[in-house]
């Protein structure tokens, strides 16, 4: 597998989910995550999925995306990458970026010892800014719901979310918002300015058209959705499938 540009992505979400299922897996690795995302119209960081050995490619995308990266490990052996060593952060020049590559390859071996690293997704660090959560999440009873607040570090620490059933109009979406702390900070606090309501509006909308074109999604996080004066973009997305 060398690498792609996510902006060439051509599969559909169902041909992404089908492609999992096909390998007998209930769980996306993160870059099928995001290349699904942004086939429903969800913003994503551009990216790069790379063999893990392949170090030509390695150098050849990090040109292409431009420091400072992200690094992190794709398995299907680890959920929680941060907890395994998986993740590495400001990653400034190819040498830290070689050296971050070898780091990353024992903390996990250490962390998992069973885990098998099949990629390293190269992802292009975002500049600062709110974090959100925006969620979904399909129930035998209640059917497919979204999730919103704040996200990133704030979600165990202060629990900010919202939920409501699908499906909703854009004023009742408004209203669950509004319950939130997220939405204060959203909407300007203390000087600070307004952030760009319009566009994470349009994630929701995208996330819940998605829950309902594709049933075999049970679960999807997008955690954080970093939200500026103008544009979102979704740093994390996790999916999990029905079995």
């Amino acid at each position: 597998m060398t690498f792609v540009p996510h902006e060439n992505t051509m599969r559909t979400p169902a041909d992404i989910i089908r492609a999992a299922r096909k390998q007998g897996r209930t769980h996306l690795l993160e870059h099928e995550a995001k290349e699904l995302a942004l086939a429903a119209g969800i913003p994503v960081p551009d990216h790069a999925a790379l063999q893990p050995d392949d170090h030509d490619a390695m150098r050849s995308a990090a040109q292409r995306l431009g420091f400072p990266l992200a690094l992190k490990a794709l398995s299907r052996d680890i959920v929680h990458k941060t907890e395994a060593g998986a993740v590495l952060l400001d990653i400034i020049d190819e040498h830290s970026l070689a050296a971050a590559v070898e780091s990353m390859k024992h903390a996990v071996a250490r962390h998992r010892p069973a885990a098998r690293i099949e990629a390293f997704l190269l992802e292009k660090m975002m500049q600062p800014g709110l974090e959100l959560l925006v969620g979904g999440l399909r129930d035998e009873q209640f059917g497919p719901s979204i999730a919103f607040g704040l996200g990133g570090v704030w979600v165990e620490a202060l629990k900010d979310a919202a939920f409501g059933i699908l499906p909703m109009t854009r004023e009742e979406t408004l209203e669950m918002m509004q319950l939130t702390r997220a939405w204060t900070l959203l909407k300007g606090f203390r000087g600070s300015p307004p952030l760009d309501l319009e566009a994470v509006l349009t994630v929701m909308d995208a996330l819940t058209r998605l829950l309902d074109q594709a049933p075999e999604i049970r679960e999807i996080d997008l955690n954080p959705v970093r939200v500026y004066e103008k544009g979102v973009v979704a740093l994390d997305v996790r999916v999990v499938m029905g079995s």
